[in-house]
């Protein structure tokens, strides 16, 4: 279907929730960057620059006046001989420092690579989780084109039904004028009028109520122009006659759910790990001195060394961790098994669903040839004043009721096989 095809492309470019997947497997993506990262040195380069002004009282010079002290440098007209002068002096200084400094923790035991390995299948996770997102969101957007088709066939039937309606009302408002059947009679058939038109008016607000999702679905809201295809496809792929259950490991949700487990295999082992000591180089080298002489040889200091950390007391924070991460291992465990049963279940399920919807077809256009006859039989009787109108209206509502439950089971034959595709990971190739 060309115009599902089209639906379905706009949906993938311009669908609000898949971008918002797409940035969550970014930020994923950054994560196992810095993960990474810990594996390498850290370098840092530092720059100060200060100004400090001292005095022999050895208080700020904002207090002096306290003390009866006045100081030439804040008065410079003033004799040096005056007698108010204070023997405190003061003088300023400044410093600038330029540091480059590098710290690297040893892998000894392995704790950082652990942690990288883990930040690897979380990112690898995460683009599968995005896949399978994908995947879901892609099958509910072509199962909601359908279900516009079905509501267009809806729309249709209620249509000819009032139609229908109100060729039998105005038959019997003939009759009526000519005396020939009772008042009662004549509200009867009004009375369905009403309904059939009651019916035809909540199926077009439940057809532009789909379109208005749909539009939302590809950001073109309010626009409520939507292009489809007036009939479902009359025919859809085979299923293969042996399906290999080994078929499901290509589904990404499960490719997603296993990367989760080896990544929280590795997040126990790096706790593990967080309990040995840990080994670090540090090292710097810098000067500081007067602007001129930083970059001179002679006033550059430097420094290297091997730092131990070992954990003593710590509050139990670290055997915390440790068993935290082995409960979310075994989690994860449970979790990846769980959603392996669960698809081996929706497979299954999707293949005898598939079954009934197509047997349920069969049967439904088989009572709908029957009914179109039951119908214009009754209603040939009722135009030559044999049948009665009891008869005409249920025979009208059976064969709509047959048409409408036609287009239902259509659609879920179709939204079945979705959900099949969807369980198998994609198609039967």
């Amino acid at each position: 279907d060309e115009k599902l095809n089209k639906f379905l492309s706009q949906f993938l470019a311009e669908n609000i929730n898949l971008e918002q997947a797409m940035l969550n497997t970014r930020i994923a993506k950054q994560a196992s960057v810095i993960s990474t990262s810990n594996l390498f040195p850290s370098i840092s380069i530092g720059a100060s620059a200060s100004e400090a002004e001292q005095n022999t009282a050895g208080f700020p010079p904002l207090l002096r006046n306290l003390f009866g002290a006045i100081d030439q440098a804040d008065n410079p007209n003033l004799d040096p001989n005056d007698p108010s002068l204070s023997e405190i002096t003061t003088f300023n200084q400044e410093s600038y420092s330029l540091s480059l400094n590098t710290q690297w923790e040893i892998d000894l035991w392995g704790k950082m690579r652990q942690g990288r390995i883990a930040g690897k299948q979380q990112y690898l996770a995460a683009q599968y989780n995005y896949t399978y997102y994908q995947f879901s969101l892609t099958s509910e957007a072509a199962k909601l084109y359908f279900s516009i088709i079905e509501s267009k066939h809806l729309t249709d039937n209620a249509q000819q039904k009032y139609n229908n309606s109100k060729i039998i009302f105005d038959l019997y408002t003939i009759r009526y004028n000519k005396g020939i059947i009772t008042s009662k009679a004549l509200k009867q058939s009004e009375l369905m009028l009403n309904f059939a038109k009651n019916e035809l008016e909540n199926r077009k607000s439940a057809s532009t109520s789909l379109i208005r999702e749909a539009k939302v679905l590809i950001r073109e809201y309010p626009n409520l122009t939507f292009d489809i295809s007036t009939e479902f496809p009359e025919s859809i792929p085979n299923i293969p006659e042996f399906i290999p259950a080994d078929i499901v490991k290509r589904r990404p949700d499960l490719i997603a759910s296993q990367y989760n487990l080896l990544a929280s295999k590795a997040l126990n082992k790096q706790a593990m790990r967080s309990l040995y000591p840990s080994f670090s180089l540090v090292g710097s080298s810098g000067a500081s001195s007067n602007v001129q002489d930083l970059l001179n040889d002679d006033y550059s200091v430097w420094s290297a060394g091997l730092n131990l950390l070992s954990p003593l007391f710590n509050g139990g924070k670290l055997i915390a961790n440790k068993k935290i991460a082995k409960t979310n291992k075994e989690i994860a465990m449970l979790n990846f098994v769980n959603n392996l049963l669960g698809a081996y279940k929706e497979v299954e399920s999707g293949l005898e669903f598939d079954q009934t919807a197509q047997l349920s077809l069969k049967l439904l256009k088989d009572n709908i040839r029957l009914s179109e006859y039951i119908y214009n039989t009754t209603f040939d009787e009722f135009s030559k004043g044999v049948g009665s109108i009891e008869d005409v209206i249920n025979a009208n509502n059976t064969l709509f009721d047959n048409k409408n439950m036609l287009a239902t089971i259509e659609r879920i034959r179709i939204e079945q096989r979705i959900n099949l595709i969807l369980a198998l990971g994609g198609g039967f190739t």
